[in-house]
């Protein structure tokens, strides 16, 4: 069925594959702290990619087998683009710490694509019929994901009244 809208297919897995190959570079302090003017260029760039694989995602998702599959999918799109604009929000305002923390929730939706292609062959090596593991594999490359990010986000001890 990905195949009716080949430019929306295209567009989602490029710009997709663009947001994957950039996070290594935004995630690295010392890079990112010695080359301000590159990191805000490149997180610009994410942005634009996540967007854009995003939009592209939603569209993709309405024409996913099961209403099941549909809902996971543009679920995790509406998801990604939420995230990845308060990511880019709160550094416009100033608010690196909230920054960075919108981004590791975006970056963990990003990674749905590593998630599914990972869980996606398991299941079926286990048996699991196509269409069931379809519908399983629209929620599993995601919610877990954005779990982890949430528990790495909320992780952090809280700064003391004494010491803020």
């Amino acid at each position: 069925h990905f195949y009716a809208r080949p430019i929306v297919l295209y567009a989602h897995l490029f710009f997709g594959a663009l947001a994957l190959l950039i996070w290594p570079f935004q995630f690295n302090e010392k890079l990112r702290n010695s080359r301000k003017t590159l990191h805000r260029w490149m997180g610009r760039s994410y942005v634009v990619f996540c967007l854009s694989s995003g939009v592209a995602g939603f569209f993709m998702a309405l024409s996913s087998t099961t209403i099941d599959a549909r809902t996971g999918f543009a679920v995790l799109a509406v998801a990604w683009i939420y995230t990845t604009v308060q990511a880019y929000q709160k550094a416009r305002a100033g608010d690196f710490a909230a920054h960075k923390d919108w981004m590791i929730r975006s970056f963990s939706l990003t990674c749905a694509a590593i998630t599914l292609r990972v869980l996606l062959p398991v299941q079926l090596i286990a048996g699991v019929p196509f269409e069931t593991a379809y519908i399983i594999i629209s929620w599993a490359c995601w919610v877990p994901n954005l779990m982890l990010a949430e528990w790495l986000v909320r992780r952090k001890p809280a700064i003391s009244a004494a010491s803020a």
